[in-house]
């Protein structure tokens, strides 16, 4: 395959808001009155992306390593402000701590690992490798431990009294919250479990979509895409297992009582 990308024109992309007006208008019609957030995500959406290209084409005509570094910071830094603002006056220090480093530990692993090992792109900091692949294991981590995030935070309110019941038998604070791990871990790695039954089925991915529409070859946009997806489970379930490693902690006192989610 050797096709050149169809460019789209300033008055094909307005059409596409089309689909924007077509799911206003079907949500007004069931009773939902989210015009007002229709209409916010989708001018953010456009402003962040024009943003995000612009600086993207300076990064790669640079091939700079402090720039690929700081770009790939600055998503990190977002996906775990976009984790705890959505949870504002609900967390404590303490439990922020464990998501920074969860989401940390989690996302380098796995990005070094397949950067270094899998594609080994020459520089290895490349940015045209570096910050896509990294954009989409980080994205696909942030959604792992908020997922596994709001799952503790809901079976913790509704299960306080069995959790304090065990802690009167005598059960440490790890025997008391497991039903509740393993819930939140489950509930966090399946959408990645599931990415991965369905796809080549009934979905074909954006990644690989998009190398196609870009002219690559299907059997090498296919070894790309198994690559990622496989980093994105991988980093998903390190990330929440570090989060829920260390965050079930932070509900606990000294005393190994079950408390408040102080500030």
């Amino acid at each position: 395959m050797d096709k050149s990308v169809i460019n789209l024109t300033n008055s094909q992309m307005l059409l596409t808001y089309v689909f924007v007006i077509i799911a206003m208008v079907i949500t007004s019609f069931n009773g939902l009155n989210r015009n007002k957030e229709f209409i916010i995500g989708t001018i953010r959406m456009t402003l962040q992306l024009f943003i995000a290209g612009f600086v993207l084409v300076y990064i790669f005509d640079s091939s700079s390593i402090i720039l690929s570094t700081l770009m790939i910071l600055l998503m990190e830094f977002f996906a775990i402000f976009n984790i705890v603002s959505t949870k504002k006056g609900q967390l404590s220090k303490g439990l922020i701590g464990s998501i920074v480093i969860a989401q940390l530990i989690g996302t380098i692993f796995t990005l070094i690992f397949f950067l270094i090992l899998v594609v080994r792109p020459n520089p290895i900091y490349d940015p045209q490798y570096l910050i896509p692949l990294g954009g989409m294991i980080i994205g696909n981590s942030m959604t792992g431990i908020n997922l596994a995030l709001n799952q503790m935070l809901k079976s913790i309110e509704n299960k306080r009294v069995n959790i304090e019941g065990a802690l009167m038998l005598g059960a440490s604070p790890r025997m008391a919250m497991d039903k509740i791990i393993q819930d939140a871990f489950d509930t966090a790695i399946t959408p990645s479990l599931n990415g991965i039954k369905n796809m080549g089925i009934i979905t074909l991915p954006g990644m690989m979509t998009g190398q196609i529409l870009g002219g690559v070859s299907p059997l090498i946009a296919i070894r790309y895409q198994i690559a990622i997806m496989t980093a994105i489970l991988s980093s998903v379930t390190i990330c929440v297992f570090f989060f829920l490693r260390f965050g079930y902690k932070r509900f606990f006192n000294d005393q190994c009582q079950l408390v408040a989610n102080e500030k």
